[in-house]
C-alpha cells in the first residue's frame, strides 16, 4: 500500500495569501457597502428635511391666506399668529433657497430661479404682500389688492411651484434609494460569490488534504513500513473486529502464526538489507496466498500472524500447507544469491467464548515452535493431526 498523500500538496503558505485575499475583498466590500450606505442616509437625510419644509411651506402659505382673510375682516386677535406665520415662511424659503442652489439639479434651479415667476420671485411677492395686509388696519382699502394677490397665489402658482419641488426631491430620493437597492445586490452577489469560490478554491482543497493526511497518519500507525502489512498494533486491532463479528455471527475463525526459519543465517550470511529483502517477498507470498477478507501482519521481527474469518481449522490447514509450499519455492535473489526461505507455522482455532484473540495468539505461538522443534518448514495444528513436512 502506497502514501496517498500527492506529490505537490497545496502549501500552508498559498492557502493562507488565498484565504486572507478572500477575507479582504469581503472585508473591502462590507466597508464599502457601509460607506455607501452612510452616505445615502445622510443624502436622504437633507432631501426629507427639505421635503418636509416644502410640505410646511404648502400649508404655511394656505395658513397665511386665512389668517389675513380673518384679519381683513376685523378679526385683530389673529395679527400676531398672521405675522409669525409671514416670519416662518420668510425664514423657510430664504434656507430652502440656499439649499437648491449650487448642488440642486437643472429642475430645481428652474423652479427657484427660473425668471420673474420662479419659486424665489413669487415667494417674495407673497410676503411682501402678506406684510402689507399685516402693516394696515383690517378695513383699509389698500389691503384688497394685497389680499387678492395672496389668495390667487395660495391657490395656484406658489403652490404649484411647491408641489414641484417636493415631487422632484421625493422622485430623486426613490432613484438614490432603487441605485442603492441594486448596489446592495451587486455587493451581495460579489461577496456570496467569493465565499463560494472560497469554498471550492481553498476550504475543500484543504478538507481534502486533512483527510489525506489523517488517513496517511492512521496508515503509517497500523503499516509495517519494510513489508507494508499490518504492524503489531493495526494487526491486533483488525482482529478484535473480526472477534466482534465472529461473536456476533457465531462464525468460525482461526489464526497462524508464521516464522522464518533460521532468519539469523540470512542476515549472517547476506547482512541486513539480505534479510530485509527476504522479509518483503514472504510478505509478497502472503499477499499472493490469502484471501481479500484475510488480515495479516507483521508482528515483530520475523514473525507474522494470519486471521483467517469463516474458516474452520481443516480449512486453515489447508491454507497454511499452501503457504508453507509457496514460501518454500519462492526466489529470493539478493545481489546475485539465492536466499533459501521456509517458514514454520501454528494454526489455532479463535474461540470467543474461551479466551479469544489472547488465546488463540498463546496456541498458534506453541504449535508454531512445536514445527519449529520437528524440524521447521512445516505446519502445526491444534487438532491431533501430526505437523505435515515438506515434501
Amino acid at each position: 500500500m502506497r502514501s496517498v498523500i500527492p506529490e505537490n500538496p497545496l502549501s500552508a503558505r498559498r492557502l493562507t495569501a488565498g484565504y486572507l485575499t478572500a477575507l479582504l475583498i469581503i472585508a473591502c466590500l462590507t466597508i464599502a457597502s457601509h460607506l455607501v450606505l452612510t452616505y445615502v442616509l445622510h443624502h436622504n437625510k437633507g432631501d426629507a428635511a427639505i421635503i418636509n419644509i416644502s410640505g410646511r411651506q404648502r400649508m404655511l402659505c394656505q395658513r397665511i391666506a386665512g389668517l389675513a382673510a380673518e384679519y381683513r375682516l376685523g378679526d385683530t386677535s389673529t395679527r400676531p399668529d398672521f405675522a409669525a406665520a409671514i416670519d416662518q415662511f420668510e425664514s423657510a424659503e430664504t434656507m430652502l433657497s440656499a439649499a437648491n442652489d449650487a448642488t440642486a439639479s437643472e429642475a430645481l434651479r428652474s423652479i427657484y430661479a427660473g425668471g420673474a415667476d420662479s419659486l424665489n420671485a413669487q415667494a417674495q411677492n407673497f410676503v411682501a404682500d402678506a406684510r402689507k395686509i399685516a402693516s394696515l388696519p383690517p378695513g383699509d382699502p389698500a389691503a384688497a389688492a394685497p389680499l387678492a394677490r395672496v389668495f390667487a397665489a395660495a391657490r395656484g402658482p406658489l403652490l404649484g411651484k411647491l408641489d414641484e419641488v417636493v415631487a422632484i426631491h421625493q422622485r430623486a430620493t426613490e432613484h438614490v434609494l432603487g441605485e442603492l437597492e441594486a448596489l446592495q445586490l451587486v455587493i451581495l452577489a460579489v461577496i456570496l460569490l467569493t465565499l463560494a469560490v472560497e469554498a471550492l478554491a481553498i476550504f475543500r482543497p484543504m478538507i481534502n488534504r486533512i483527510i489525506l493526511y489523517t488517513g496517511e497518519i492512521v496508515r503509517l500507525a497500523t503499516i509495517d513500513p519494510l513489508t507494508e502489512l499490518l504492524n503489531r498494533r493495526g494487526f491486533f486491532d483488525r482482529c478484535a473486529v473480526e472477534l466482534l463479528r465472529a461473536r456476533r455471527y457465531n462464525r468460525p475463525l482461526c489464526l497462524l502464526m508464521l516464522d522464518a526459519d533460521h532468519f539469523k543465517q540470512i542476515n549472517d550470511s547476506n547482512g541486513h538489507d539480505g534479510g530485509d529483502a527476504a522479509l518483503r517477498r514472504l510478505a509478497d507470498a502472503i499477499r499472493q496466498v490469502i484471501r481479500a477478507g484475510d488480515v495479516a501482519g507483521r508482528l515483530g521481527g520475523e514473525e507474522f500472524g494470519i486471521l483467517l474469518p469463516e474458516t474452520e481449522l481443516p480449512g486453515a490447514m489447508i491454507m497454511a500447507e499452501r503457504l508453507r509450499e509457496t514460501i518454500a519455492n519462492l526466489p529470493v535473489i539478493f545481489r546475485g544469491d539465492n536466499i533459501k526461505l521456509t517458514v514454520s507455522i501454528g494454526i489455532a482455532p479463535v474461540v470467543p467464548a474461551a479466551g479469544g484473540i489472547e488465546k488463540a495468539v498463546h496456541d498458534a505461538d506453541a504449535l508454531l515452535y512445536e514445527a519449529k522443534r520437528n524440524g521447521r518448514n512445516r505446519i502445526a495444528a491444534a487438532a491431533a493431526n501430526p505437523a505435515r513436512q515438506a515434501t
